[in-house]
């Protein structure tokens, strides 16, 4: 499947984030653009990194 909802998903997202990112930054309110654009990748990672440590079939495949 070429466009599987994991792909769908992280593209909106990004698009998500760019559009509060320049709403935000119209608005005049810098600080809370750059604020989000550290954030949430942030975020995403600690994520990502919690869900391989707790998931029992991904760390069985990599013990």
């Amino acid at each position: 499947m070429l466009f599987g909802p994991g792909l769908l998903l992280a593209g909106g997202a990004t698009i998500l984030m760019a559009m509060v990112d320049k709403a935000f930054e119209d608005m005049g309110m810098h600080w809370l653009g750059t604020a989000i654009k550290i954030a949430l990748p942030l975020a995403g990672m600690a994520l990502g990194v919690y869900f391989l440590e707790t998931n029992a079939i991904v760390s069985w495949l990599f013990r």
